[in-house]
């Protein structure tokens, strides 16, 4: 990439309630599809092109709320009683985030779009936001206070992805497992997490039917089910990410990939974008 302009810094946005269950795989941080969608939300807002926003969120903070949310009641004859409630995780979270807006010129613009928005259900408690443009390389990191980006793994075998394991053994979950839990931990290891990083789609859009009920009468309505892969936190401070180049920083940011039947947040997870081994293929295509 030859230039990467419209990169903006959100500083120390504070959302309470978040959802920190990413996927059926994952849970206890915030999903980086989460920060996409608000990306994509800002940019439609902002009446940019629709899926062209890109992301890194910076994690300062992460506290878990002690409790589950308090259900509902609801009145069957006569009588009130509660609604069930799933198994929910939410918490109080502290994040930056470096923003890629192709179109974007304007940090006011920017900033009264924050306002009042949502970080995986989460409510954003800023009144007003700080919002800067930043050089596009690693120099954008360095007046952050500490905190982890949030970022997919610099090693390609960490970029296995797996869903829906219907096989016994659930060899996908298991080689995902070995690689976030090896035997040993050799120097450098480095921070990796379980992590959301995109669907698989269950159906085609081409040709699904048109249901009833659903959100938007142009989009249309598929089943999917989560893609678990693994995400690495790297400290603002470290020099991988203080001394990134304009082609390093590009690489990072997520922003959604859509091939084939998967729907990813990142495009270094789909399996051509690497060498994967048949077995990794084979669990993609056959869940």
């Amino acid at each position: 990439m030859s230039d990467l302009r419209n990169v903006f810094v959100v500083k120390n946005i504070r959302a309470t309630n978040v959802n920190l269950i990413m996927n059926d795989f994952a849970a206890g941080l915030p999903s980086p599809l989460s920060f996409l969608g608000l990306a994509d939300l800002l940019a439609r807002n902002l009446g940019l092109t629709p899926w062209s926003a890109r992301v890194i969120p910076v994690l300062h903070r992460v506290t878990l709320c002690e409790g589950r949310t308090k259900p509902e009641m609801e009145n069957k004859s006569g009588v009130f009683t509660p609604i069930e409630t799933m198994e929910d995780l939410k918490g109080y979270v502290e994040v930056s985030l470096l923003l890629h807006l192709p179109g974007c010129d304007s940090e006011t613009a920017l900033r009264h779009h924050m306002v009042g928005r949502r970080i995986a259900g989460g409510l954003i408690q800023n009144e007003t936001v700080e919002i800067h443009s930043a050089t596009a390389d690693g120099s954008a990191f360095r007046d952050l206070r500490r905190g982890y980006a949030m970022i997919r793994p610099a090693q390609a075998e960490r970029r296995f992805i797996t869903s829906g394991d219907l096989e016994p053994d659930q060899s996908g979950l298991a080689r995902l497992a070995s690689l976030l839990f090896p035997a040993e931990r050799p120097p450098g290891f480095g921070w990796i997490v379980p992590s959301a990083v995109g669907y698989r789609l269950l159906e085609d859009p081409e040709t699904v039917p048109q249901r009833l009920r659903t959100r938007s009468k142009d989009i249309p309505h598929v089943f999917a089910e989560p893609v678990v892969g693994i995400a690495e936190l790297v400290s603002v401070r470290h020099a991988r990410l203080t001394g990134l180049t304009m082609s390093g920083l590009n690489d990072l940011f997520w922003s959604w990939d859509v091939r084939d039947d998967l729907v990813l947040g990142h495009s270094d997870y789909h399996p051509d974008s690497h060498s994967p081994d048949q077995h990794s293929k084979e669990v993609l295509t056959h869940g």
